[in-house]
């Protein structure tokens, strides 16, 4: 055995195994004692990164809105708007409404056969099983 090998095997070789006992008590307890508080304070962390993170795009949020609410009173922005969506025009501008042709109507035979072609082959199946008229 080499030096440290054997004092180490000299110092434990005159340990009272009482002594043994209630240092292994002793230490269970105090490693169980600080068991709880640890966890609180891992769980405390992960709380507090999850709650930042949520802060972080909490924030975002707000400047996004915030940066609605700016375009909100621009007054070339409100103008863009009125002329897109409410088609205003001012004065001396003309204004062009272009009128597209409606879709053409399907005949009732027409439009019986593209529902069918639509539905799922199975309900066609069960229809005309249920229905045997139906063709």
């Amino acid at each position: 055995m080499s030096e440290t090998a054997a004092g180490l095997a000299n110092r434990f070789e005159g340990m009272n195994p009482k002594r043994v006992l209630i240092l292994a008590v002793v230490l269970t307890i105090v490693a169980l004692t600080l068991a709880v508080p640890l966890r609180t304070y891992f769980s405390q962390q992960s709380e507090y990164q999850q709650l930042k993170s949520s802060n972080a795009q909490l924030d975002r949020e707000v400047s996004d809105l915030q940066q609605k609410v700016d375009r909100q009173n621009d007054p070339a922005y409100i103008e863009a708007q009125a002329r897109e969506r409410l088609q205003f025009v001012k004065p001396g501008d003309k204004a062009f409404t272009m009128q597209y042709p409606p879709a053409p109507t399907l005949s009732p035979e027409e439009a019986k056969k593209q529902r069918e072609a639509s539905r799922p082959w199975y309900t066609n199946l069960w229809e005309s099983v249920s229905d045997p008229s139906h063709g």
